[in-house]
């Protein structure tokens, strides 16, 4: 009798346990989960800080700035140190400001260049669409605390990047990219403001 109760409570735990796992499958946090959650995001306004780590160099090279994104409008990045600048990204191009508050055309930018600004813009958007046809994507984690690992599957992307780390919760709040050569860029977002109105001047800046 002893024997028959031992079988009949672990398959008791058994079942409880098998539907624990159900149920966790079920809730699983997926790619269209992230994509549903940061493409509500009609606007995202933060500080930002790059370290960029070369092999060369015993120190990272530091910069920081702010950055203000408008879904289907664009994306202002304004570098404040250690050199002012202020970059717009548009659907139309990518443009720098001079000194006299004119837009002018950025000279032509590498690969690994455009390959980052493309793949600021899907990922501050959610757009993981887009990004699935060049990377292997590869999330873990729950809605407020994810890690997204990209892959580089083209073969230009494959000469740039060895893999990228997106982690964020709500929103985006670190980007890891590193390189094929042994480099590496993290950049990290804080003091996030999502669907807060923008200030008039990047209001007016995105303007088409």
């Amino acid at each position: 009798m002893s024997i028959i109760r031992s079988l009949l409570c672990v398959s008791r735990l058994s079942l409880v346990l098998t539907f624990s796992l159900l149920c966790s499958a079920a809730h699983a946090f997926t790619l269209p989960d992230l994509e549903k959650q940061l493409s509500a995001h009609q606007t995202v306004q933060g500080d930002v800080q790059q370290k960029r780590f070369l092999r060369s160099l015993e120190q990272p090279l530091l910069s920081r700035g702010t950055f203000v994104m408008a879904a289907d409008k664009g994306l202002l990045w304004e570098t404040l140190s250690p050199i002012a600048s202020l970059i717009r990204i548009t659907p139309q191009g990518m443009m720098q400001q001079d000194g006299a508050g004119h837009w002018q055309p950025m000279r032509q930018q590498g690969a690994g260049s455009q390959a980052q600004i493309r793949l600021f813009m899907d990922v501050l958007s959610g757009n993981t669409r887009a990004l699935s046809g060049q990377f292997t994507q590869r999330l873990q984690g729950e809605p407020g605390n994810w890690t997204l690992t990209l892959e580089p599957s083209s073969a230009v992307l494959k000469q740039i990047f060895r893999h990228i780390t997106i982690m964020g919760g709500q929103s985006i709040n670190q980007v890891t990219l590193a390189e094929t050569q042994g480099d590496r860029t993290e950049i990290t977002f804080s003091n996030l403001r999502i669907n807060q109105p923008l200030p008039a001047d990047a209001q007016h800046a995105l303007e088409p």
